[in-house]
């Protein structure tokens, strides 16, 4: 199989760091994406930002419930690579 790492090797601290940097640029992406919202709506008002911000925890409520599925699958593929069961 190609693509896969070997995160039992190596320094923890390394695997660690290497693991959660993608993962905390997509959650800044998508913070800077709300507040750029609020921003640009802030000038219609503090009803308009209210909504903004309620969607915002929304579209986060949302999006976190989609990844039990995903997070599920992959720590069921990551125990088979693991036990070099491909």
């Amino acid at each position: 199989m190609h693509g896969i790492k070997d995160l039992t090797t190596g320094s923890i601290k390394r695997q660690l760091f290497n693991l959660v940097m993608p993962i905390m640029g997509t959650s800044f992406i998508q913070m800077t994406y709300s507040l750029t919202d609020m921003a640009w709506v802030g000038r219609l008002g503090s009803e308009a930002v209210a909504a903004i911000g309620a969607v915002g925890i929304l579209t986060w409520l949302t999006s976190s419930l989609s990844l039990l599925n995903k997070v599920g699958s992959e720590v069921s593929v990551g125990q088979c690579i693991g036990a070099k069961k491909y």
